[in-house]
């Protein structure tokens, strides 16, 4: 399944809601989309994965690189909402203990 990007944002945050999958393919869309959200300035990010059935480690690398640009500018970069596989690809990895956060 493609990977599809919705956006909103509010006074204080913006909401990332992902649906599909992050691979190889669709991992270079979310970084230019996380990467430029935070370049125009948006402080507070929120990527909701609970609509994604699969992660693989380009999608990873592709959060983890978002997360680190976010510190860098003095933003907030955190994941919610993720289920199952891809639950467990980031707590296998130990990035659940800098990504997610419930809202």
């Amino acid at each position: 399944m493609r990977l599809a990007l919705d956006t909103r944002k509010d006074e204080d945050r913006t909401l990332v809601t992902a649906r599909g999958s992050i691979d190889l393919h669709s991992s270079e869309s979310l970084q230019s989309h996380l990467i430029g959200l935070l370049d125009e300035g948006d402080r507070q990010i929120v990527v909701d994965l609970a609509a994604v059935d699969f992660c693989d480690s380009s999608g990873l690398n592709v959060l983890v690189r978002a997360y680190k640009h976010a510190r860098v500018t003095n933003a907030a970069l955190v994941v919610t909402g993720a289920q199952g596989r891809v639950q467990n690809v980031l707590r296998t990895t130990g990035l659940d203990k800098y990504l997610i956060r419930e809202l």
